[in-house]
């Protein structure tokens, strides 16, 4: 699990306090004991993207102010905390003993509580044995209960065996499309031409592709979710995931009256499977893409950094898509951008996945196929590949949010050059990316600038346009702009 920092100095819960609350800070009273909405908040934080609790605090509504109030016999509401999240009030205890903060200020004692962001095999957290009413999730507006679909994701996201194996009763190899499979197969067999597989049948196989599952126990043999999305037919796709939709629209000279320059989308003109998405929009996506004159064994080499790290993208977007859910595979190219959007959550945090080694296919059989025919990183080695192309063009860090109130994840890989940008400002752009925002005391502590140096920083990068200044005095923070 992805833990916070443990702990705060008083300069920190002031400034968190001028903000006031946000997505990933919440205050509370609890001055004589320890409020029932905290386990909430614990609940929803910990399925979220973890967060801080502070204790001890009072909302001023009339005047939209936060005001330090104070716990009262702060060790026993201290005791009191640990005693019922170790009893039966929460499924599962996230906390170590320096995620609870004593901190006193002003002559009055708050309790600051760090809640890491619960790993996938732990979610969900849930309250009072109950774990469809007592799962909860976190957005801009707060804490809010959440959904049976969004309860259902957690679970199945918690089993390493991913969402893509389950058979699809009832359907067999006669309800893929033999075009999709022969174009499959003529890839596979031009790359490895002397593998035992080219001698299989197509049942036989798609079935150690992980396409199609014999179930001995239960005695059912059929299609499974990975063979039918990849290769089936658009007919059953679109009768068995009703509510996913495939669609890439390029918005390139476009005015008022056009949306879109060139779209791609479930139309009934083709077989609508990932395959046949994959291979037709990525010539779309890579089709304008510069290909400096490179010679290799004497022949020329169009395939760059660039190139790879758009298919690493886009095959990303597929194998940790969701398609339990409603929602689309999408992908907009832009003149200065290519944005993938997916349906579903990260199975792990923004700042593991950055630093790569550690991905957790939700499609793990999808992914297998692809990479048979020389298509993904494995390993989580390919957002840092994406990464170290986007570097090397001197663009702007990529973008990658999740959005939990839309349950879907998007990646903005922008085609802007950064290259009038100092070592300092890039690494302070990489925080925010990495973290939301920063202020005066992150960039302090976490990347040693001092204050004239933050200032000089700062503004260098709004008059570049870079970022945005929100907030005032010791509330400031600074975003993406």
């Amino acid at each position: 699990m992805k833990r916070v920092k443990s702990k705060m100095t008083d300069t920190e819960l002031l400034e968190i306090l001028k903000v006031g609350e946000t997505v990933d800070v919440e205050c509370k009273e609890g001055e004589n004991k320890i409020p029932n909405s905290l386990w909430e908040s614990y609940s929803a934080m910990a399925n979220t993207n973890g967060g801080i609790i502070i204790l001890g605090i009072k909302e001023n509504k009339s005047k939209g102010t936060f005001e330090i109030q104070g716990v009262k016999n702060i060790d026993k509401r201290i005791q009191d905390f640990w005693n019922t999240i170790n009893g039966s009030k929460a499924n599962r205890n996230l906390l170590k003993d320096e995620d609870v903060q004593k901190l006193n200020i002003e002559g009055m004692d708050v309790i600051i509580i760090n809640i890491p962001r619960a790993n996938y095999k732990e979610r969900p957290i849930y309250l009072n044995e109950n774990l469809y009413k007592g799962t909860y999730k976190r957005n801009a507006e707060g804490d809010y209960k959440s959904t049976e679909d969004e309860v259902n994701a957690m679970i199945r996201d918690a089993s390493e065996e991913g969402n893509d194996g389950v058979i699809l009763e009832d359907y067999t190899v006669k309800d893929l499309d033999d075009d999709t499979i022969k174009k499959y197969r003529n890839r596979f067999s031009s790359r490895e031409p002397d593998h035992p597989w080219n001698a299989l049948d197509n049942e036989e196989f798609i079935e150690m592709l992980g396409g199609i599952k014999d179930d001995r126990r239960r005695k059912i043999k059929g299609v499974t979710v990975a063979g039918m999305l990849m290769f089936g037919k658009g007919l059953f796709i679109r009768d068995l995931f009703a509510n996913i939709n495939f669609d890439f629209r390029e918005e390139i000279d476009v005015n008022s009256n056009e949306r879109w320059s060139d779209r791609f989308t479930i139309d009934g003109t083709w077989e609508n499977n990932i395959y046949n998405f994959y291979f037709t929009v990525i010539n779309k996506l890579t089709s304008n893409i510069k290909v400096p004159f490179k010679l290799e064994n004497l022949q020329r080499k169009d395939d760059t950094a660039i190139h790879q790290a758009i298919r690493e993208a886009f095959l990303n977007q597929i194998i940790h898509a969701d398609f339990n859910i409603q929602g689309t595979l999408k992908i907009i190219k832009s003149k200065n951008s290519m944005e993938f959007t997916n349906p579903g959550s990260l199975k792990i945090d923004i700042e593991s996945i950055f630093k790569g080694g550690n991905s957790k296919s939700r499609n793990p059989r999808i992914q297998k196929m692809f990479s048979l025919i020389g298509l993904g990183e494995g390993a989580g080695s390919g957002f840092p590949k994406i990464l170290s192309a986007w570097n090397e063009e001197s663009w702007r860090i990529p973008e990658l949010k999740e959005e939990t109130n839309l349950s879907q994840v998007s990646l903005k890989l922008w085609m802007i050059s950064e290259s009038n940008l100092s070592g300092d400002e890039v690494e302070i752009l990489d925080y925010i990316n990495e973290n939301g925002s920063i202020n005066n005391q992150q960039s302090r502590d976490n990347l040693a600038f001092g204050k004239d140096k933050n200032v000089t920083l700062f503004n260098s990068l709004i008059k570049k346009g870079k970022i945005k200044k929100e907030g005032l005095g010791n509330g400031t923070r600074y975003v993406l702009n």
